[in-house]
This record gives C-alpha cells, structure tokens and sequence, in this order.
C-alpha cells in the first residue's frame, strides 16, 4: 500500500507540473491578445485624434481664406486678378507651420475653368444651350490631341444627357441608363448636376487618358448653371479656355498671345476688357464655331450663339480651396468650394482625399 502511494505521487506532480504549464501558457496567450488588441485601440484612438486635429486645422485654414477672399474681392468690387495676395500666397507654395505640423494649400479662381454645370439647361434655354455644347466641344478639340470627332462629340452629348433629367438622347451621340446599364458593372445617369470631378469618369467615352488631360480646364459650380470666364485670372498655360469662350473668334494663338501680354493686375473693369485692342479684334471677327456630326452650321444656328465676349467678365464670386496638412503621420487632403458675398462667404461643398 505504501510503496503503491509512493508511486503515485512523482505521477500526481507529473500532473500538477502539466496543469500549470498549460494555465501559465493560456494566460500568455491572453496577455498577448490584450496587449495586441490594447495595442491596435491606442493607435485607432491616435489616429482619430490626428484625424480631428487635422479637420480643424483645414477648417481654420478654410476660414483664414474666406475672410482674405471677401476683404480683397470687395475692396475691388469683386474684381479679381493674379496680384492679389490670395493669388501671390497660393502660387508661392509656402507651407504654414502649426503645431504638430504644417499647412499648405491652393487657391482657384472657378471663373477660369469651363463650369460643365452650364450644360444643365431648361428646355426654354435651347439657344444658350447651344452655345455651352459648342464651346465645350471646342475646348475638348483644342487640348485633346488625340480626339477624334466621334469621340468628341459622344462626350459633349453624353455630358448633356448625364445631367438632364429626362431620359430621351440629345443625340445619336448621348448615352442614357439604358447604355450604362448593359455595361459589365453597371449603373445609371445621374440626371442631376456634377458634385466631383471623378463623376466625369462615368459618362460615356470619358477614358481614365481623356479624364486626365480634361481636368484641369473644368469645374463644377455646386446646382448652378451659370458660367463666366474671367481672363484676369485665367493660367498662361490655358489660352484654349479663351479660344473656346469666344467661339473662335480668337484663335489659341492669338490667346496665348493676350494672357502673355495682359497687364500684371488685370483689367480693372469688364468694360477695360472689351477696349483692349486684342479684345476689340476678337469682337469684330466673325465667330467660328465647331457644331461636330449633329449640327449643319446654317446662319440661323450661328445667329443664335451670341457674341464673342458674352461670357467674359473680370468679377469672380466662385473659388475652391485645396489644402493639404501634414500632421503626426497623417497628411490630409481637403476641398472647399467657396461663394463669396459682399456681406458673407458661404461653403457650398467641401471633400476629403484627392
């Protein structure tokens, strides 16, 4: 009986040993997984406070720009021009230290980019409706190298149709949900006004190629129709905007020839415009518009197009803010569109990422 005892204890310490061996062994693996998982939620929690941090820091630099926008633009009776601080502090490229960080940002004139929201027009407005297709088709023909007619004109009436709200094609050249939803993935029409430049993705013979040489000469005015060119502010590097805008009427050399002549402060008034001499030869020339494959460019059409300087104007009111901060380890990059108002500025859109 003893010797029978004596044996079985080495075994029940054998046991013992195994018992602890595995509870220590379990209570590694929770440790680990808490410290893992405590790990993971300081690092959320850090890079939510970084998040918040650089919200507010884009929002202030947001509101820094809407109060240097209206005292400037009012000052000048919203004339706007590329010597103005809000332009000379935005092309310097200068970052803003803050703490824990820096800011840099852009600053666009909307009144020196085509509003592709003007294609958006009641059926009351045919004749400026007109005019907005040509001068789109016009501008795409100018800075798209490669751009067939076909392709040209599918992108003018398919834009038409994306932000019509109806569901009948403008043309043999437009696209409805119809053609969008035979499409691998597919979709349909927005029938409403551009909010974001990657919409244009989405219209019918926009390629990633067209989107990226387009871009920079577009913008969408947030639900509004409207458009004006301002050459006060128009880049030296997009006389084609100029060329489009008049219909011809000056050609992509002679408005390249204007923007590097133009004075350093603009025009200080539309009416200063229109009596530059450059200006004054474009108005008496005969405008020279490209209807594409839907149009036969019969007088009456072109009657109804307008002049060639109905929509210059040196006033500005639209402007989109692009910032960029840079805090801890996170860069956040943000856009604001920006109406500014004799009495107030108002957001009408802003957007996070690129």
């Amino acid at each position: 009986m003893r010797k029978h005892m004596s044996a079985s204890k080495p075994q029940q310490q054998g046991v013992a040993l195994i018992i602890v061996l595995l509870v220590v062994a379990i209570v590694a693996v929770v440790a680990m997984s808490l410290s893992e998982r405590l790990q993971t939620s300081v690092l959320r929690t850090a890079n939510l406070q970084q998040a918040e941090q650089g919200h507010w820091y884009w929002v202030s630099a947001e509101t820094i720009v809407r109060d240097l926008l209206q005292t400037e633009l009012v000052e000048d009776d919203f004339t706007a021009h590329v010597q103005q601080e809000w332009a000379l502090q935005s092309s310097s490229g200068q970052r803003y230290p803050v703490e824990g960080g820096d800011i840099q940002g852009v600053i666009k004139d909307q009144h020196s980019c085509f509003n592709v929201n003007s294609l958006r027009l009641p059926e009351d407005q045919q004749g400026l409706l007109e005019r907005r297709k040509t001068q789109f088709r016009m501008l795409l023909m100018a800075v798209l190298e490669d751009g067939d007619q076909y392709t040209i004109d599918t992108i003018v009436d398919s834009t038409v149709d994306w932000l019509d709200e109806d569901q009948n094609l403008v043309s043999s050249y437009g696209a409805e949900d119809a053609d969008y939803e035979s499409r691998e993935f597919p979709y349909r029409a927005g029938n409403t006004y551009l909010a974001e430049y990657s919409e244009l993705r989405l219209i019918r013979g926009v390629t990633p190629q067209i989107y990226q040489v387009m871009k920079p000469y577009l913008c969408m005015w947030p639900n509004n129709a409207k458009w004006t060119l301002n050459p006060n502010t128009l880049p030296e590097n997009r006389p084609e905007l100029l060329y489009a805008a008049t219909l011809g009427a000056m050609t992509v050399d002679d408005a390249q020839s204007f923007l590097n002549s133009r004075p350093e402060e603009g025009y200080e008034s539309t009416e200063n415009l229109r009596n530059d001499s450059a200006m004054s030869r474009a108005e008496s020339n005969q405008i020279r518009p490209e209807f594409g494959g839907n149009v036969r460019p019969d007088a009456t059409v072109v009657s109804q197009l307008g002049g060639a300087l109905d929509d210059l104007s040196v006033k500005s009111q639209y402007f989109e803010v692009t910032a960029q901060i840079n805090f801890g380890d996170l860069t956040l990059r943000g856009r604001s569109f920006l109406l500014i108002g004799e009495e107030q500025t108002r957001v009408l859109y802003r957007s996070i990422g690129d």
